[in-house]
């Protein structure tokens, strides 16, 4: 397999996840970023096959981490508490979706390095951008979503004062 299949084997498998985490939440402004993501993915492989037919490629940056902002704030305000807040298992499924888009950053700078032409090259960089700007986006939700969890633990431990 080359590494432009390889590419759009990986592109499609991260794009069916976000498309899945998309259809287990109910929170629509978290649906509404989980399909974002999706799309985004779609994007990239669409991407790697234009590499891949030598085609002229398309814009790689994308306004995501914007659109993420304005989600982010909108479900801050709406944040579940008590016995509605998310369970351990849907943040594994979130720490799932970073090393996903780890995988996604590190495969393309490496084929990047490993590559002889500049457009590779540059692609392969800016695709790696745009994944790691999706990790910082998937870590927020996480933090967001277990926030509470955390901050109990902690609560518990960290924050009391010694008389």
């Amino acid at each position: 397999m080359n590494i432009y299949d390889f590419a759009i084997d990986f592109e499609i498998e991260n794009r069916k996840f976000y498309e899945e985490c998309a259809e287990s939440t109910n929170q629509t402004d978290l649906k509404n970023v989980f399909l974002e993501l999706a799309k985004e993915e779609k994007k990239h492989e669409n991407i790697v096959r234009q590499l891949k037919e030598n085609k002229e490629v398309d814009e790689v940056e994308t306004g995501i981490i914007t659109k993420a902002k304005d989600a982010f704030e909108k479900i801050s305000k709406s944040m579940p508490t008590g016995d509605s807040i998310m369970g351990e298992e849907q943040v594994d499924v979130y720490k799932k979706a970073i090393d996903l888009e780890t995988n996604s950053y590190e495969f393309y700078l490496e084929k990047a390095e490993e590559s002889d032409s500049e457009v590779v090259k540059k692609t392969f960089n800016r695709l790696a951008e745009e994944e790691k700007k999706h990790e910082k986006i998937i870590g927020n939700i996480i933090e967001m979503v277990d926030r509470p969890n955390t901050w109990l633990e902690d609560a518990e431990w960290y924050h009391l004062e010694e008389y």
